[in-house]
Order: C-alpha cells, then structure tokens, then sequence
C-alpha cells in the first residue's frame, strides 16, 4: 500500500507543478498583453503625431521641422525597442504553453499508472475475497459431508 502513497505524492506533486505552470502561463499571458498595448498605443500615437504635422508642414519654420522629425526618431526608437519587448514576452508565453503541456501531460500520465495500480489492487482485493468465500464454503461443506457421514454411521 506505501507504493500507492508514494504514487499519489507523486500525483500530488505533479498537479501542483501543472498549476505553477498554468499560473506561469497566466502572468507571462498579461505580461505581453500589457506590452502589446503599449506598443498599439506608441503606434497610434505616431501615427496620430505624424498626420498633425502633415497638416502643419507648409506653416513649418525649418527648426520646428528639424524638432518634430529628431522626436519622430525617437518615437520610432521607442517603438522598435518595445517591438522587441512583445517578442520576448512572446516567446515567454510560448515557453509557458509548451511547460504547461508537458506538465499537463507528466500528470495525466500518473494519474493514468495510479487508476491502473487501484485497479489491479481491487481485482487482487476482489480474488482474496473470492478465495476466502471458496475456502469457508468448501469448509462448510466438508463438514457437512463429516457430519452427516458420521451421523450416519
């Protein structure tokens, strides 16, 4: 019986590993969602900024246009760095997944080989009581056939 305690530790380890992975999953998930809106956000703002300008660029004196294009620069520094920043939240979501896979996978395996010893222990369980039953009935009825043979004697 210690080894089905021992498989249901192991059950039990499993499951809590599958849930740190899902939990894994779940922050590195917000993670890039958070870094995916910041970088739509500098996009639109961009995009937003640049059709201001186009509007104003014939009123533009030469110094104000140098200004708004060093900034777009930099916008668009900012924009490329957190590009980056949702690709490696990306690849964290994509590891996640792939963790919590083989976690889920590891449990439904032991699960698996523990249904498989339970039920090898109630078929075995199940042969002792039928051993046990035949035994006392065979007894019963020995000493039935000793009582009436000698009884009729």
């Amino acid at each position: 019986m210690s080894a089905m305690n021992g498989l249901q530790v192991a059950v039990d380890l499993a499951l809590g590993q599958r849930d740190a992975a899902a939990q894994l999953l779940a922050q590195a998930r917000q993670a890039w969602m958070a870094a995916q809106l910041q970088l739509d956000q500098l996009e639109s703002y961009a995009q937003e900024t640049t059709a201001r300008w186009s509007a104003q660029l014939a009123r533009s004196t030469p110094e104000l246009m140098r200004h708004h294009y060093q900034f777009m620069q930099r916008l668009s520094h900012a924009i490329g760095l957190q590009t980056g920043i949702v690709a490696e939240h990306a690849r964290a979501v994509s590891g996640g997944a792939t963790a919590l896979r083989e976690a889920e996978c590891r449990l439904e395996s032991l699960r698996q080989v523990h249904a498989a010893r339970e039920r090898e222990l109630q078929l075995a369980l199940a042969r002792r009581e039928q051993k046990q039953t035949d035994e006392q009935a065979a007894l019963q009825y020995r000493r039935l056939v000793h009582g009436n043979m000698n009884g009729a004697g």
